[in-house]
């Protein structure tokens, strides 16, 4: 990473500086951390992916090093876990209401449903209810993503200066849900719309120090990003259309195959589009700047490599695994067939073959999230990270440090709900 120094004017001797992104990552460090704290949570049935996803984030946030300088990850593990136990209990309890609210509403408006249904009606309530169930947990979910950056926000620093976020999940909530339900009304149409939206409202709320951020742009500018959406829908509808007729339909299999992968393919460039635009309308303290170059072609890249390499390793170690396995059925076949004073300890093979089975499915549990880790998920986030560019970070050096914000369930929230990002 270097600092670019830009003439200011006659007598002048430098001016802000340009800062890159680096991230720097030790591989096979990641690797083994992954595969250490995913063994860990594997051994304790979950309990410790709470202080496993804490350790990794500490060290992926310890290789981004914009300028030579660390962030720093200050979150415990303790906290989430805390966070959790208190979000199954909002989450028990407002399901519950809930499902009394249902109920009474039910036994109101067409009297007691049996667990078998007897009709149409009982059918129809049932899946109703279903749905309802469903869609009342949303706002739970947008009021988890919204105090997920919170919470990482306020337990990150660079510089000895910490991020942090103003209180408004409520309204973040309603808002998310909202344009959440235009999105699917128009049927994608005011997407971008919903994501400009809903991402200006968390940065025009987000602080860095004393220094407050702003989303500037326009929604509509986000259209650009969705092309690539409108082809692969164009493509389906014209396999639909196909269908209707009965005619060609030789090319059925091509056009849905082709239509889905360029669906796949639209929201990957719609991610990665959109980020970079909004990432340029972005402005710390009115003066510091910043862009992205990050390239759609790359993440799929990534995307596509990792996930060979993953398939073909997960391959080779399930044929170590089965063999294991077999050798051990074989030897316990014999043991009980030749009797003898070895009978016992072959007999015992088979035993033997169910653990190397269960060791096997665990392992490779571990494993697979260790790959992914370092294979998809960090390079994905390094390949983000290494594009940006902060302009005229001179600013950052008026920056100083904000009054402190503490959230020790926040993120705990998200995790509760399944939601809140891969580090």
């Amino acid at each position: 990473m270097s600092d670019i120094l830009t003439p200011q004017g006659e007598g002048a001797t430098s001016a802000p500086t340009h800062l890159n992104g680096s991230f720097l990552p030790e591989n096979s460090k990641l690797f083994w951390l992954a595969v250490w704290t995913g063994a860990l949570t594997v051994v304790t049935l979950g309990i410790y992916r709470f202080w496993a996803r804490t350790r990794l984030r500490r060290y992926i946030w310890s290789s981004i090093m914009p300028a030579g300088d660390s962030f720093e990850y200050t979150g415990t593990g303790l906290e989430k876990f805390l966070g959790f136990l208190i979000a199954l209990v909002v989450l028990a309890v407002y399901l519950g209401l809930l499902q009394v609210v249902l109920s009474f509403i039910g036994f109101s408006l067409w009297g007691a449903i049996s667990s078998k249904p007897n009709g149409p009606t009982d059918i129809l309530m049932q899946l109703g209810a279903t749905y309802v169930t469903g869609l009342a947990v949303l706002p739970l979910i947008f009021f988890a993503l919204y105090r997920a950056r919170r919470y990482m926000l306020s337990r990150t620093r660079w510089r000895g200066l910490r991020f942090s976020m103003d209180p408004a999940a409520v309204g973040y909530a309603w808002r998310a849900l909202l344009y959440f339900g235009l999105s699917i009304v128009t049927l994608g149409a005011l997407m971008p719309l919903a994501t400009f939206r809903l991402e200006k409202y968390m940065t025009d709320r987000m602080w860095y120090g004393d220094a407050s951020f702003e989303q500037e742009g326009q929604w509509t500018a986000l259209y650009g990003a969705m092309k690539h959406l409108f082809i692969a829908v164009g493509v389906l509808l014209l396999a639909g259309v196909i269908t209707s007729w009965g005619q060609f339909v030789g090319f059925l299999p091509i056009l849905l195959f082709a239509g889905y992968v360029w669906l796949l393919v639209g929201f990957i460039y719609y991610q990665v589009e959109s980020f970079k635009y909004l990432t340029a309308h972005k402005v710390l303290d009115g003066q510091v700047r910043f862009t992205s170059q990050a390239s759609c072609e790359r993440v799929i890249g990534i995307f596509v490599l990792g996930i060979i390499l993953i398939t073909i390793l997960t391959f080779v170690l399930s044929l170590i695994f089965v063999a294991l396995f077999l050798v051990f059925r074989a030897l316990g076949s014999y043991g009980m067939n030749s009797g003898g004073a070895g009978a016992e300890i072959f007999g015992g093979s088979g035993l033997l073959g169910a653990l190397v089975v269960v060791l096997g499915y665990f392992t490779s549990i571990v494993l697979i999230g260790a790959l992914v880790t370092v294979l998809i998920s960090a390079p994905i986030l390094g390949h983000y990270v290494d594009t940006l560019r902060v302009k005229n970070s001179g600013q950052l050096e008026q920056i100083r440090q904000r009054a402190g914000d503490l959230m020790a369930d926040a993120d705990g929230f998200a995790d509760a709900l399944d939601v809140g990002g891969a580090f």
